[in-house]
Order: C-alpha cells, then sequence, then structure tokens
C-alpha cells in the first residue's frame, strides 16, 4: 500500500481542507511508527499522508484554566515521559509512555497516535482511563468532548468520523489520589503487553477507600475500567480479604484471548496478581 503524497500542514484548517479535497484516501500520519509499517506490510491502493507534525496547537503539555491538563495528541512519547507536569499530577501516565518501545521510538510516538490506534494493548490507555481522561475531538464543524471510555469502539477502531482529528486530552489532578502503573510482557522493554494494568485511589484516615479506579489491557476487545471491581471497594475498610474479592472481580470482567505471547488463562491469572498487588501496595495493606 504505498504512499502517493505527502503533506506537512502547518494548521488544523489546512488539514481539514486536505482531509476533504483528499476524499477517502487521505491518513493522518501522527509519529508513523504504526501506519508507516502497516503501509509496508499490507496491500491496497495508494494513500495520501497528511502529518499533523507542525501543527503546535496539537504539541502543547500545559494547564487549563480550570485547573486541569491538556496534553495535546502530537504530544511524543519522550515528552510525556519526560514532563514535569506529567510527573507531578500523573506519575502512572508518565511511567506508560516511558515504557513504550525504545527510545528512538518514544522520540517519534505519540500519545495521540497510541490511543488512536486501538490496540487493547496500548500502553498509556490504562493511565488515561484511571485518570477520568477526557477526549478532545475536532472537526470543521467545531469541538467535541468525550470520556476516554466510550473513544474505542473494538481492536484497532475508535468514535472518530472522517474528517475528525484527536486533538488531545484533557486530565483533571485529584488531590490525595495515589496511582501506579504495571506492564507485563515477556521482555522488560520493546514489548507489546500480554497485560497491563493502572490502579489510582484514595484512601481516608481510616483505611477506608473514598475512591479509586482500576483499568486493564490486553484482556479484552478494547482497554477497559474494572467497575465491578471497583465498586467493591465503596467506602470500605481496605482488608487483603477485600482487595483478593476485587482482584477476582477484575478478572470476571476480562475477556482475554489466547495469542502467542499468553494463554488466556495465563492472562487471567497475572491481572489476579498484579491488581491484588498494586492495590494493596498503594493502600498500604499486606
Amino acid at each position: 500500500m504505498p504512499i502517493k503524497e505527502y503533506h506537512r500542514p502547518a494548521s488544523l484548517k489546512e488539514t481539514f481542507y486536505l482531509l476533504t479535497s483528499c476524499s477517502g484516501s487521505a491518513k493522518i500520519l501522527a509519529g508513523g511508527t504504526d501506519l508507516l509499517i502497516q503501509q509496508a506490510i499490507e496491500s491496497g491502493p495508494e494513500i495520501i499522508a497528511i502529518s499533523l507534525k507542525n501543527i503546535e496547537d496539537l504539541r502543547q503539555i500545559e494547564k487549563t484554566a480550570e485547573g486541569g491538563l491538556f496534553v495535546g495528541a502530537m504530544v511524543r512519547h519522550a515528552e510525556v515521559a519526560q514532563s514535569p507536569l506529567v510527573n507531578q499530577y500523573f506519575p502512572a501516565l508518565a511511567k506508560a509512555s516511558h515504557w513504550v518501545g525504545s527510545p528512538s521510538i518514544r522520540s517519534l510516538a505519540t500519545i495521540g497516535g497510541n490511543i488512536c490506534n486501538a490496540s487493547p494493548s496500548a500502553d498509556t490507555a490504562p493511565p488515561l482511563l484511571a485518570y477520568d481522561a477526557r477526549v478532545i475531538i475536532v472537526s470543521p464543524s467545531g469541538e467535541r468532548a468525550i470520556d476516554l471510555e466510550d473513544f474505542f469502539t473494538g481492536p484497532s477502531t475508535n468514535v472518530l468520523n472522517r474528517g475528525e482529528i484527536l486533538k488531545g486530552f484533557l486530565l483533571t489532578p485529584k488531590p490525595g489520589w495515589v496511582s501506579d502503573y504495571e506492564k507485563l510482557g515477556l521482555r522488560k522493554a520493546m514489548e507489546i503487553a500480554i497485560a497491563n494494568v493502572c490502579v489510582a485511589l484514595e484512601m481516608d484516615g481510616y483505611k477506608r477507600c473514598s475512591g479509586i479506579r482500576i483499568a486493564l489491557g490486553a484482556v479484552a476487545p478494547t482497554p477497559i475500567r474494572a467497575k465491578k471491581a471497583e465498586s467493591i471497594f465503596k467506602d470500605k475498610r481496605v482488608t487483603p480479604e477485600l482487595i483478593r474479592e476485587c482482584a477476582e472481580a477484575a478478572v470476571e470482567e476480562t475477556k482475554p484471548i489466547s495469542d502467542i505471547r499468553a494463554s488466556a488463562d495465563y492472562r487471567k491469572k497475572m491481572i489476579h496478581f498484579l491488581v491484588e498487588k498494586m492495590v494493596s501496595a498503594l493502600a498500604r495493606v499486606g
């Protein structure tokens, strides 16, 4: 599937013009670490690649007037991992971006591309889900915002309509919450996750859980929130027994497949292990 033309617009207005004039043959190019590989191995008609590299509005990490944080879709993983703002308020997201590929991949691949690719094992999806991220989608008719959990529609598919572009993510800091991210693979680096988990929670002074988010990757057709598992902790004192019950509930919410990396049964066992381990550590229960 060769690339017929390559364009690098300097604004969203120019991008929308190109998308309209190129009709269905245009493909948005972010970092290129997924699209260019797909073009090399797939057969089909020629495409027109439209790079978003020069659009500054998509490359920002900045605080919003409301006190949140905007992370542009074209921010590279290396920039997410090194950002003082991301590390201060959303450390699990910084950790996930740091574990994407190799240093050379992280210097090219973008957080927006990672999410738009909609892989069930996307590294940054669980942290963004656990942090209740909102997705900002822009088109010639304006902007709309949706919850990230409504963005994925299936493996490698999302809600973006023709002519729409992912602008970025809105995240709201939660003072008092703690979080962590874990990724399990056959290797420690340069690996697609067998399972990945992000947990964010808040404890009160009486060892009760006043809020929790558990997000899972690589164990369902899309990255998911384990909402039934989360509900087990509602206003309850956290104990080892309750944590095990939560881990069991999280496993029940998964629908993993068996593939070359791991069996479905192994993935379920690892979700139980990771959820139990991470909640215990963050809640300081052992």
